[in-house]
């Protein structure tokens, strides 16, 4: 007895096996997102029909959506349902090849359940009341049912996934035409060798694919797509720089990811296979198209219209500075060059301190000059754009010379007499390779000229006046030390004509001889002759 019970559970084991084994979905191929598809036949819908997913017939009159609700695309004879009838066609020829573990009989359903495996039938088809299909908790889990005539779904019937059993594991093949009766619920992909008709009130949740026969739709029914339906237009910014972006598309209904293309060089950074991603643009991104298209297990929806992004390049590294390396001081007019910077709009200049642009900021090309306190330094440039900037270029050196500083405080004779001489000195002045002296009219530098000790000669009609003094270098004058000023005292002028007794005796005394005040005389030297005195 205990044998015959494990060969029992042992050939149990063997068809559940069996059938598993064989269980092999069809490819749908460009079909997958149609929900409603004739290859060869019209298409007609009555009243406020509601469709999720792309519709269309490759060899027929179309007329439906409206009237109805479309949320997808109709395509009548176009290169989409050219393909889409092509794959129909081989997957309802894949089915023939499926073999049958289990044979049905019909009506089926009643409550009726079958779990995973490859069933099929004699000939046409009914299903009363419900019949349950049972994944086993394998999402998984793949159910084939093949009719060998027409299916029939009486009014109310329905079909129900328990147990993890999903939408786009049933498959159906009916070699025949598919009728869906009034309120009544098929659950499934139909891959039907005949019409299609759909009653009042009848809902298909999943597909019905026709490879020869019309599609006939009734009032009111509600079909529901397995695959996600059609996404739209991804939002976000259309002009980018090489930075972190985020775009977003509506939820797309049935997707259980989202599967985006960008365009080269760009990636997402966050959030992907979700309907809002951040994308970083590289260095090397370009210009293009982002679209988005909503995926699950059942396969992929419509794919978006492009959304154009134009990536902005950040500026290019600068070049090497050419221009004038050593300057003075108090200079003006020094031009500094880089190369054209890719993709830069504007440039950024940074000097040494004290030096400013005087012309072309913000271009490749500047003048610069330098203040009296300029000092040595370099000089770097950067390209910018609205996407940020560039690298910056290699440091240009730049010797500012400096000027003389100010001369100090002069120091010699305050008083000197016409004729007479004198020193006058003034403290090194820092940077000066010479020095300008300034002197009194009639004076004038007898030693230590462009020295900071001179000596000085005033003639006999020199006059008061001051002495200063700057230094000089290549680069300019320094400023003049303060005045030193000088008092020239004169020589006397020449005596007038002596007058008195132009007649004397001797041993006389007495005569008076006079001569006009002599100008500047502070004391008067008299010439007598021998033995005349005073």
């Amino acid at each position: 007895m205990k044998f015959k019970i494990a060969l029992l559970f042992f050939a149990l084991l063997t068809v559940a096996y069996t059938n598993k084994l064989v269980a092999q979905a069809p490819n749908l191929g460009n079909s997958a997102g149609f929900t409603l598809f004739t290859a060869t036949g019209a298409f007609n819908n009555v009243g406020p029909t509601t469709v999720i997913g792309d519709v269309g017939t490759n060899a027929g009159i179309f007329s439906a959506f409206p009237p109805g609700t479309l949320t997808g695309v109709i395509h009548v004879a176009d290169p989409q349902s050219a393909l889409a009838a092509t794959d129909v066609d081989a997957a309802y020829l894949f089915m023939n090849g499926v073999s049958c573990g289990t044979v049905l009989v019909s009506p089926m359903g009643s409550g009726q359940i079958l779990t995973p495996g490859n069933y099929c039938t004699g000939g046409a088809t009914i299903l009363n009341g419900n019949l349950i299909l049972d994944a086993l908790g394998n999402p998984n889990a793949i159910f084939i049912i093949k009719t060998g005539g027409a299916l029939t779904t009486a009014a109310s019937s329905s079909i129900t996934l328990i147990n993890a059993a999903a939408l786009c594991n049933v498959y159906w093949q009916i070699n025949g035409q598919l009728i869906i009766s009034n309120t009544a619920v098929f659950s499934g992909t139909a891959l039907v060798n005949g019409a299609i008709s759909m009653q009042t009130g009848a809902s298909l949740q999943g597909r019905a694919l026709s490879r020869a026969g019309a599609i006939n739709i009734d009032n009111s029914q509600i079909i529901i797509s397995t695959i996600p339906v059609p996404a739209t237009t991804a939002s976000g910014n259309d002009t980018v720089c090489q930075t972190g972006v985020i775009y977003t598309v509506q939820a797309i209904s049935n997707a259980s990811s989202y599967n985006w293309t960008l365009p080269a060089g760009a990636t997402i950074t966050n959030g992907a296979n979700s309907n809002s991603i951040i994308v970083s643009f590289g260095a090397l991104a370009v210009s293009g198209n982002i679209t988005v298209e909503g995926s699950n297990n059942c396969g992929v929806g419509t794919v978006s219209p492009p959304f154009l992004v134009t990536v902005n390049p950040t500026p290019g590294a600068a070049g090497l500075i050419t221009g004038n390396a050593i300057v003075c001081q108090a200079s003006s007019g020094a031009i500094y060059t880089v190369p054209l910077i890719t993709n830069a709009t504007t440039y950024t200049w940074t000097l040494p301190v004290g030096a400013t642009i005087t012309a072309g900021a913000n271009t490749n090309t500047i003048t610069v000059s330098y203040s009296a306190s300029a000092s040595s330094g370099v000089i770097t440039v950067q390209g910018s754009n609205v996407c940020g900037t560039g690298a910056i270029s290699a440091d240009f050196v730049v010797t500012v010379n400096p000027l003389p500083s100010a001369a100090g405080l002069v120091s010699g004779n305050a008083t000197i007499c016409q004729n007479g001489t004198g020193i006058y000195s003034v403290p090194s002045i820092p940077n000066a390779t010479g020095y300008v002296w300034s002197l009194p009219t009639g004076a004038s530098i007898t030693a230590g000229a462009n020295t900071n000790s001179i000596t000085v000669s005033f003639s006999n009609s020199a006059q008061s006046g001051v002495i200063s003094v700057f230094g000089t270098n290549a680069c300019g004058n320094g400023i003049s030390s303060p005045n030193f000023s000088i008092t020239v005292d004169p020589l006397p002028l020449a005596a007038g004509l002596v007058v008195g007794n132009a007649t004397a005796c001797q041993g006389s005394t007495g005569a008076t001889i006079t001569v006009p005040a002599i100008a500047n005389a502070t004391s008067y030297i008299w010439t007598l002759p021998v033995d005349a005195t005073i």
